[in-house]
């Protein structure tokens, strides 16, 4: 019976510490795939938005891409579409003309919670700030969408330039599991 307790014991141990790793973990990763892409497929890349955080990501993306195979070519099949942003900060909000605008919008609601709980106040609760970075994969000849991909940094501090790399790695892993062997 001893090592029996010392195998429910070590069988714990081992599930707590999964458990604890998945909650360090702060990216989320969601991915769809209609189809396959031939392995050594050539792409271009598109920017969403010309930002710097898509530059980055464009830059590592096509340099994890390059060496797992894939080439990029002005003339490529797959178009990959990329978007990068922070989450929960300023927005890029247009206003009537066209003009960029860091609107914020802050409701209020009224719930009547606070009489319910004695009359204490709670805080309000802030929007926590987050990196994304979004994929998006599609056949120029056809405009059929054969892959899409979000990855989401949810640490309220996150650093883009220092998660862009391992995000970009979690994407590219991911996305291999969508190619078609080559023969």
């Amino acid at each position: 019976m001893h090592p029996m307790v010392w195998m429910v014991a070590a069988l714990s141990m081992s599930l707590f510490a999964a458990v604890g790793a998945r909650a360090e973990d702060s990216m989320q990763l969601a991915v769809v795939s209609y189809g396959k892409i031939p392995a050594g497929a050539a792409f271009q890349t598109e920017l969403v938005e010309n930002s710097e955080l898509a530059s980055q990501v464009e830059a590592r993306l096509k340099k994890a891409l390059a060496d797992r195979g894939f080439n990029p070519a002005a003339d490529g099949g797959y178009m990959i579409s990329i978007a990068a942003d922070r989450t929960g900060g300023a927005t890029s909000l247009s206003v009537g003309n066209g003009q960029q605008s860091n609107a914020q919008v802050n409701i209020n609601i009224n719930t009547g919670q606070n009489n319910l709980l004695g009359g204490a106040t709670q805080p309000a609760t802030k929007i926590g700030r987050a990196y994304r970075i979004t994929l998006a994969i599609y056949d120029r000849g056809t405009g059929r969408y054969i892959w899409r991909a979000e990855i989401t940094d949810n640490k309220p501090d996150v650093d883009p330039a220092a998660a862009t790399g391992p995000m970009v790695e979690k994407l590219v892993s991911a996305l291999e599991k969508s190619v078609r062997p080559a023969n």
